[in-house]
């Protein structure tokens, strides 16, 4: 021990403003000191040392293939929850920004969800005209049938447009079904955060800002 205390004291008086003395410790446990890490153990931890012995830097050991596959994965986790955080802010900000009070919000809803219903009225009306005129192509088609008589091609073609913009019209009422269902659930989502914020001290309902 006062061998390697005397090692030590030499090293750092030789090279009091020139050199660097590095600590390291072998796989004996035995602590080390010298100008340079040995390559074996530069991948250890080891410490950078002033001319009066004190630490200057702490060097941690070179982190295995597993572990900066672990770190890497945390470093993901952080930085995402990180990223939605400051996401829910930002639409914390603009939903407080957008109504004054709840009554507004849902004055909102009612207003798109009525637009939404007019859309689906007039769709259903277009279908119901066209839903009769292919009916009227299709019976005068099997009328001439029954008789032996041929379908002239203009009819089977009137039959197939009336066919295709019955497939088209339904596509359209099926998406807006999908946006009537996605407003209301976006707007009961918004309702509740806002209730939320509200309750939070944030803004106070029905006041002005």
């Amino acid at each position: 021990m006062r061998y390697a205390t005397v090692l030590v004291a030499l090293l750092l008086s030789a090279s009091l403003a020139a050199q660097t003395v590095y600590r390291w410790v072998d796989d004996d446990g035995e602590v080390h000191y010298g100008h340079s890490v040995p390559p074996e153990y530069a991948d250890r931890a080891y410490d950078r040392l002033d001319h009066r012995g004190m630490i200057q830097e702490r060097i941690d050991r070179a982190l295995t293939p597993e572990e900066r596959a672990e770190l890497a994965a945390r470093q993901a986790l952080e930085a995402e929850a990180q990223a939605a955080e400051r996401n829910q802010r930002t639409r914390d900000q603009l939903l407080l920004a957008a109504y004054s009070s709840e009554e507004a919000l849902l004055e909102t809803l009612d207003m798109q969800l009525i637009t939404l219903n007019s859309q689906r009225s007039s769709l259903r009306a277009l279908m119901n005209q066209v839903t009769a005129r292919f009916e009227d192509f299709v019976g005068r088609a099997a009328d001439l049938e029954r008789q032996g008589r041929p379908v002239p091609e203009h009819l089977n073609e009137s039959i197939a447009e009336t066919r295709s913009e019955l497939r088209s019209l339904r596509s359209q009422l099926a998406r807006l079904d999908e946006r009537h269902n996605a407003t209301v659930d976006r707007f009961e989502e918004d309702l509740a955060r806002y209730r939320h914020l509200v309750s939070g001290g944030q803004i106070h309902s029905g006041e002005g800002r």
